[in-house]
């Protein structure tokens, strides 16, 4: 690499590539034995030391080299390598021992899954049992014995993995479909291989975006700007889609298009299903919503399914066999010393009223109410999928949950929660006060694992007793250890389930992470608080499609749009029962993107019935 460095500052780009690639290759051999050890978070501090040479390797093509095809390849190819690897490698490692299903193996990963469960549920605890000082010693022997297990998970899987499938230019390529396009979106930091002073080696972050087609043997590209220009206007967008009064949603949405995707159309061409690999805030941004030159959202012309990397088009060709029926939970009994009729809030489910009846947690509130949608839901999916297993009310607990094994689908309508980073020194005592409703902080908690600020409420929370030793809160830490290789669809049809905390190149640590790491398929989360009637005609039509045998994606954009269309506001639906109407959406005026675009579908798009 220094080589290439050397050949980079003299203006030899050719020769700066060539010793780039050698170093690149060296370098992957090598990520395969140093990746087969070590937690999560060891794996991604290795791959954080690194961060600068794939900087530096994406410059080299963007800013020094850009019209050449080897240095375009050699850039897309270490992001391909390198985006999200850690997850990646924990994740392949956990599959191993699901598929090798060795006694042995069985054990590692349920006392895995049992470390991090007692972590979750002592982090976010209100027990007066401890000090604070014995709570941060037991928090800290927990996290402690979580890694280590992670370790041994590593080290066993090595023990008899077969040679994984290199990540190639080549391979991802020969994955696509014919039809579609990958977009892998980076965020760079541009290399000055002249500067004197350390910290002039790396400028501000911006975005790249690489376009690669079956058909194409070199990637397109476009340098698509500041990343905090980008993020900023992300923001605004995601304020203004929060809220179905704001009338100037379009207006946010085509600005933001014009900086985004605008640049991204001409490379495109005539390609109407895009796979989008997105970095940073990105991960949060609903494309679909995003608003043309011609004043159309772009859900109305393309077909849109998000990846973590553009590699994951690599796991998706290994067969997943599921090992039961599908699962759906909902209408949970969250006060299991009340009556269903007790907990059953008031006529508040008109969409004309987003504040309240939302599938979020009331930290307002000194319990959680029930959602009616929730249980129509719930029902109504039974039509849809043939001898599903329903868990509903007191049954719809988190030890139910961890219970499963890898069902074809699992579908989960509830509460959910994300709790964004907070400097405050106060984070446990914030932490229990808004899981358990004892009060309203200010901010959210800064816990010690980000994968325990998001989260689904289940049966038993107000008691923080859901089944032998669990509290009703079921976060993110503890999802990635169910056990879904073989799951096809998991549904989170609740709030804010596909945030989390953004990592540039390493994805988002929440919901959705887990779910990878436990080996799901594909994904469908929410990305911001939804409304309960509207998230229950949404998931009546999307499953109405994939039974007629529509793609994952295509059956969520088809159900989108024929919400989209509905223009004309009358009054809302009957929440005591689900009509349905020809594209499983029923009356209110649901056309604001507040209610159709806040659920994604991530990781395989194609029709379930196909495999």
């Amino acid at each position: 690499m220094n080589l290439g460095d050397l050949y980079r500052a003299k203006g030899d780009f050719a020769r700066a590539v060539q010793f780039c690639s050698r170093s690149q290759e060296i370098r992957e051999r090598n990520f395969n034995l140093i990746l087969a050890s070590g937690s999560e978070d060891q794996k991604q501090l290795y791959l954080d030391t690194l961060s600068g040479e794939t900087h530096a390797t994406v410059s080299l093509h963007v800013r020094s080299a850009p019209d050449s095809e080897q240095a375009a390849q050699l850039s897309l190819t270490t992001i391909l390598r390198r985006k999200g690897r850690a997850l990646d490698a924990m994740t392949d490692q956990i599959a191993m021992l699901r598929r090798r299903a060795a006694p042995g193996d069985a054990q590692l990963l349920d006392q895995l899954a049992v470390a991090r469960s007692q972590l979750a549920t002592l982090q976010l605890s209100n027990s007066a049992r401890m000090s604070p000082v014995e709570r941060q010693a037991a928090i800290k022997r927990l996290t402690a014995g979580v890694a280590g297990l992670e370790d041994q998970v590593s080290r066993q899987s090595a023990q008899f993995r077969a040679l994984s499938q290199p990540v190639t230019l080549e391979a991802v390529r020969a994955a696509l479909p014919a039809s579609a396009a990958l977009v892998e979106i980076f965020a760079f930091k541009p290399f000055n291989g002249k500067a004197i002073k350390a910290s002039e080696r790396f400028g501000p972050p911006q975005y790249v975006a690489y376009v690669l087609k079956r058909d194409l043997a070199t990637p397109q590209f476009v340098e698509l700007g500041s990343a905090d220009l980008i993020d900023t206007d992300i923001a605004k967008v995601r304020e203004a889609l929060h809220d179905p009064d704001r009338a100037d949603v379009k207006d946010l949405a085509r600005a933001l298009d014009e900086r985004l995707m605008r640049p991204l159309r001409r490379l495109l061409g005539s390609t109407r299903q895009l796979l989008i690999s997105p970095d940073g805030a990105l991960n949060l941004l609903p494309f679909a919503a995003l608003v043309d030159e011609r004043g159309q959202y772009l859900v109305e012309n393309y077909s849109i399914s998000y990846l973590s990397s553009g590699r994951d088009l690599l796991r998706l060709q290994v067969a997943r066999d599921s090992r039961t029926t599908p699962v759906v939970i909902g209408d949970p009994l969250y006060d299991l010393s009340a009556t269903r009729a007790q907990q059953r809030p008031g006529q508040t489910d008109l969409p004309s009223q987003p504040a309240i009846n939302r599938r979020s947690v009331d930290f307002k509130a000194l319990k959680y109410e029930a959602l009616p949608g929730t249980a129509q839901e719930a029902r109504a999916l039974q039509a849809f999928l043939p001898g599903a297993q329903l868990l509903l009310q007191q049954q719809a607990t988190e030890a139910a949950i961890k219970q499963v094994r890898a069902p074809r689908v699992l579908h989960i309508a509830t509460h959910g929660f994300f709790l964004a980073d907070s400097p405050s020194d106060e984070n446990a005592a914030a932490a229990r006060a808004l899981l358990h409703g004892s009060e309203q902080p200010r901010t959210a908690p800064q816990t010690e694992n980000p994968l325990l600020r998001s989260g689904i409420i289940l049966a038993g929370v107000n008691q923080q007793q859901s089944g032998a030793g669990e509290d009703g809160v079921l976060t993110a830490l503890e999802a990635a250890g169910l056990d879904l290789w073989g799951t096809q669809l998991v549904v989170l049809s609740a709030c804010e389930t596909g945030l989390g905390e953004v990592h540039n190149g390493a994805g988002v640590y929440g919901l959705r992470r887990a779910l990878v790491l436990a080996g799901s398929e594909t994904q469908v989360m929410s990305l911001w608080s939804v409304n309960d009637v509207a998230t229950r005609d949404l998931m009546m039509g999307f499953y109405k499609r994939l039974q007629a045998g529509e793609g994952r994606a295509e059956a969520l954009r088809q159900t989108q749009l024929a919400m989209l269309g509905s223009k004309t506001p009358v009054q809302a639906a009957d929440p005591r029962g689900v009509k349905i109407a020809k594209h499983g959406v029923t009356s209110p005026n649901f056309s604001h993107p507040f209610y159709w675009a806040p659920f994604i579908e991530s990781g395989a798009w194609a029709s379930m019935s196909a495999k």
